[in-house]
């Protein structure tokens, strides 16, 4: 009988080994295919944020939206790019993007007009994105 719990054990962390190895192996995925449910500008997704978190929170938190807007800066930390969509003078909308979903040929510079669609994760001081993707 000590055989079986013994051999049931080994099996079951065996299983549960090979699907954390997954989850940390596993490809990154960005919101390129998927469908956008909204369109809107930095400073509508931003200022919805301030007038009630709450309700923006359960409108937008864990959807794809897809946000145009001026870039006001752009910051490289590791293989991320977040680039800040200016919406107001307190704060705005932060995209998270991967460099290599990034175009090397595109240089992404201050004052410039973009699209960015992503996945919107809550308010911190700004409105973050992240799995973004640049459209225009």
């Amino acid at each position: 009988m000590r055989k079986i719990i013994f051999f049931g054990i080994s099996i079951l962390l065996i299983c549960v080994a090979g699907w954390g190895i997954y989850k940390v192996k596993k490809p990154h995925q960005n919101s390129a295919d998927e469908q956008a449910v909204a369109i809107l500008s930095a400073a509508n997704l931003y200022n919805e944020f301030i007038n009630s978190e709450e309700m923006a929170n359960k409108k937008w938190v864990g959807k794809v939206i897809e946000i145009n807007g001026v870039i006001s800066t752009v910051n490289e930390t590791g293989n991320y790019i977040s680039i800040n969509l200016r919406a107001t003078t307190e704060g705005g909308v932060n995209c998270s993007v991967q460099k290599n979903d990034i175009d090397p040929n595109k240089k992404l510079n201050s004052g410039d007009l973009i699209t960015i669609k992503g996945k919107c994760t809550g308010f911190l001081m700004d409105v973050n994105l992240v799995d973004c993707v640049v459209q225009k």
